[in-house]
């Protein structure tokens, strides 16, 4: 669970004022937590709220023009509670639209607040950013690591206290291999480190033979990208053992090897085993070392049972935030917001090792500061990223390069799965997507085979995800989700022709909204939503930006649907507008689905209050559909139904009533009398006649509506509550009239 510098309680009316102020703070790199939003997907939420609010660092109470609901105040005392038990600040904070003369909770009236009520200022914003505490950093112990063993090959120093992240990982590594400070002679005395290049698996095991190398007689480096680099590597150690140079490599090697079987108590580091011919000559030689401890690094995942395998992740972004202010400490130009600047960087490379000191070696050899670097990073990202100073950096290659051999391995249907994930957001990608659009996969990995030149495999889907985990270029969850790291989205992109990548976000695109439930207004559909959200917001950007083809509108219209319903509104509204102009311009102004987004964007104007503003769009969408389809047709009741709704809320209730009953009429004779669209046209019906207080008239419309959605979506389904709901509110009014 992160940290946060900052906890929003608020009243869920406000968001719209809330979410702007979180925006500006993130800007300055602060960790804001704003709502729901910001849990982990698959936790139970109450838990995980808990867990934020015991761990920021401050609270800011927000006030607006309604208040508090009860809700919120109950929320607001918990975490007043929480925060005054640890002395940490609690900051009310007054919206736009507050009252002029505030009534402050009696809890909240001891403490300062910030006055936002006639705008939100960066000089208003900066009073609330100087009541937040900075994070103290954690003190670390120096690491002064002993040394390595009297004879080595290593062929870097050791980081010290600039190999963040991996205490851990090193402790894990050393309780594996040590036992009582000794080497170990068991079965299981090779280990693997695997994962994505440039996670740091190099470092890790160099840095490892620094800390604890006084435990080896020796320790040698050696590099095995290949059985011919195995084998070159291993002739090499001869020289330094003092064993005969033989004239033939491989009796030079077995020389070598017998000298590992004679002398028990070292360390042999096989770096880069990346291929899979690599591994099988590892493999091959792994039951004649066995007087000491093998410590292989490789992106590959599978390896043989009597190998123990470790994989590597990215550090943490406070770790990397950190690495990245020691790495360039006295040669950056420095600037005063060092920390957020540092910290906005360290989001952008996620946390990759490699790519994080790439990026310290490049602002250190350029002198730049944090924000001029990351300019250059948006501007120049492929340059950037194709930067090396092996000097300077301690690595072999930069980042761009290192991962280029894994590229060039993989089979067509991988290669093109990979491209695709590339234009997609980096949080988990739901697999299901690719199987169902897998003719299309097939078509488009034909075409990536023709450019590259890669081997043409025909694979399933489930195989090129394998072989994508199998080199550590993506990693896959345990719900049928995948992800790949940002970095290497980034590289990937940067390698596609330019005259391609248009193609290809239009197949990312066809491929999410293929995925795309139809009903987002649907809370049956939420579950696929909710994980579809980030790719679909990601891919429409990208295709809205390039002018790429394809269902753009559709999926974009289907997003903001979504976006609406949960009541996102900011967020759905400049959605709902662009699928708008997209289809106006695509299918001219009369098509359906122009239509379509009439309704969707004056729904949400009436439920953000802008009445005057949807009326006609409505009554357009309502033109369209009649031209479209015929007086008779259910889109036409759908249309019907949103204007009455819009008319009762401006109280002309007798220009409503002929639309929802004629509503009726079509979805009856559309789908008989136990649809659940029938169902809502009753509901919708009956809550106009009890607004007109004929109740006799509304009761038993209301009680059809129940009965018809407990027959079809059963009991327990919301809408049936809402219904169910709906009837008991009315019923109570009747026993009410009736009692008078």
């Amino acid at each position: 669970m992160p940290v946060f510098d900052l906890f929003l309680s608020h009243n869920s009316k406000d968001k719209p004022a809330v979410r702007e102020i979180a925006a500006a703070l993130r800007s300055r790199g602060l960790r804001v937590w704003l709502d729901e939003d910001d849990l982990v997907a698959g936790r139970p939420w109450q838990e995980a709220l808990e867990e934020i609010i015991e761990t920021a660092s401050a609270a800011a109470v927000l006030i607006g023009k309604d208040g508090l609901g009860p809700w919120e105040d109950r929320e607001m005392r918990a975490c007043l509670s929480e925060f005054v038990d640890r002395d940490s600040p609690v900051i009310p904070v007054l919206l736009p639209g507050a009252s002029a003369k505030p009534k402050l909770p009696l809890f909240l009236r001891a403490f300062t607040w910030v006055d936002l009520r006639s705008g939100i200022t960066d000089q208003k914003l900066d009073r609330l950013v100087r009541g937040i505490p900075k994070p103290k950093r954690k003190r670390r112990p120096k690491v002064t690591p002993p040394g390595p063993p009297p004879i080595h090959n290593l062929p870097y120093s050791s980081l010290g206290e600039l190999l963040k992240g991996r205490d851990d990982q090193i402790k894990a590594l050393a309780a594996r291999l040590q036992s009582n400070g000794k080497p170990q002679a068991i079965v299981q005395n090779h280990q693997t480190l695997y994962g994505l290049g440039g996670i740091g698996k190099t470092r890790l095991a160099v840095e490892y033979a620094w800390r604890f190398g006084s435990r080896y007689k020796t320790a040698f480096f050696v590099r095995a990208e290949s059985p011919e680099s195995l084998a070159n590597g291993l002739a090499a150690l001869a020289l330094r053992l003092g064993l005969p140079q033989r004239q033939v490599q491989t009796e030079t090697v077995e020389t070598v090897l017998h000298w590992f079987q004679s002398n028990p108590g070292w360390l042999l580091i096989l770096d880069n085993v990346d291929s899979k011919e690599a591994e099988l000559a590892v493999v091959e030689i792994l039951p004649v070392l066995a007087g000491g401890h093998v410590l292989i690094t490789s992106r590959l995942r599978d390896w043989p049972k009597t190998v123990h395998k470790q994989a590597l992740d990215t550090i943490s972004l406070d770790e990397a935030r950190s690495f990245l202010l020691e790495r360039t400490d006295g040669e950056r130009t420095a600037a005063s917001d060092d920390e957020a600047q540092a910290g906005q960087l360290a989001e952008k490379l996620d946390g990759l090792p490699l790519a994080l000191e790439q990026a310290g070696a490049y602002i250190a050899h350029t002198r730049l500061s944090f924000s001029a670097y990351l300019k250059v990073w948006e501007e120049e990202k492929e340059r950037v990223m194709d930067w090396h100073d092996e000097a300077a950096m301690g690595y072999p290659a930069s980042v761009a390069t290192t991962w280029k051999a894994s590229f060039d391995r993989l089979h067509a249907t991988a290669g093109t799965l990979l491209r695709l994930m590339a234009f997609l957001a980096p949080e988990p990608i739901p697999e299901a997507m690719f199987e169902a659009k897998k003719e299309l996969v097939g078509k488009v990995a034909r075409d990536f085979q023709e450019e590259t030149g890669q081997e043409d495999d025909a694979d399933a889907i489930e195989e090129a995800l394998a072989e994508l985990e199998g080199f550590s270029l993506l990693a896959r969850g345990g719900s049928g989700t995948c992800t790949v790291h940002r970095v290497v989205q980034e590289v990937v992109q940067g390698r596609i022709p330019p005259e391609r990548r248009k193609g290809w976000i239009e197949t990312a695109l066809k491929i999410v909204n293929g995925h795309a439930p139809f009903d987002a207004d649907d809370v049956r559909t939420w579950p696929v939503w909710n994980a579809l959200r980030p790719h679909a917001t990601r891919v429409v950007s990208l295709a809205d930006e390039t002018g790429a083809a394809g269902p753009v509108g559709s999926l974009m219209s289907q997003l903001a649907l979504y976006l609406n319903t949960r009541g996102l509104h900011g967020e759905a509204e400049p959605l709902m507008r662009q699928a708008l102009a997209i289809d106006e311009a695509s299918f001219g102004n009369e098509h359906p689905n122009v239509a379509r987004d009439l309704n969707n964007l004056a729904q949400l104007l009436q439920a953000t209050n802008h009445l005057s503003e949807a009326e006609p769009l409505m009554s357009r969408a309502l033109a369209i559909d009649e031209a479209s389809f015929g007086s008779e047709h259910p889109s036409v009741a759908i249309s019907l139904n949103n204007l009455a709704q819009l008319l009762k809320a401006t109280n002309r209730l007798s220009e409503a009533e002929p639309l929802l009953r004629r509503a009726l009429a079509i979805d009856e004779a559309s789908f008989g009398n136990e649809h659940p669209d029938v169902a809502i046209d009753l509901n919708n019906l009956a809550q106009l006649l009890q607004a007109t207080n004929r109740l006799s008239e509304a009761e038993p419309l209301m009680r059809q509506a129940v009965a018809i959605f407990e027959r079809s979506l059963g009991a327990d389904h919301p809408s049936t509550r809402g219904v169910q709901g709906n009837l008991a509110l009315l019923l109570a009014e009747i026993e009410g009239a009736a009692g008078k």
